[in-house]
């Protein structure tokens, strides 16, 4: 269910959000909507990224709570620089302890 907020923005903003809304066929609270929507998830990605990187969230936890899969949020991260500490020294000290 939806919840009607309101919300103060600069002329500047509401030019470019109804141009927008020209160009994509939709009214102004569609593309205030999308553009929230797009702006929390790009926010929650990085934000769980830098979580990531601090040691403050395993892989799969920064993917649980972005909404992407293991390799998505993995992805992301190379994208964006990001370096895991894993070697390929710990894949076969891991490998060892499995057999």
């Amino acid at each position: 269910m939806t919840q009607p907020i309101g919300i103060r923005l600069p002329k500047e903003m509401m030019s470019k959000i109804d141009k927008l809304g020209k160009q994509e066929m939709a009214d102004r609270s569609t593309i205030i909507r999308k553009l929230v929507m797009a702006g929390y998830y790009d926010f929650m990605k990085k934000k769980t990224a830098e979580e990531y990187a601090k040691g403050n969230l395993t892989l799969s936890e920064a993917a649980e709570q972005t909404g992407l899969t293991i390799w998505e949020m993995e992805r992301y991260l190379i994208e964006n620089g990001f370096r895991s500490s894993y070697s390929a020294e710990d894949l076969e000290k891991e490998i060892k302890l499995l057999k």
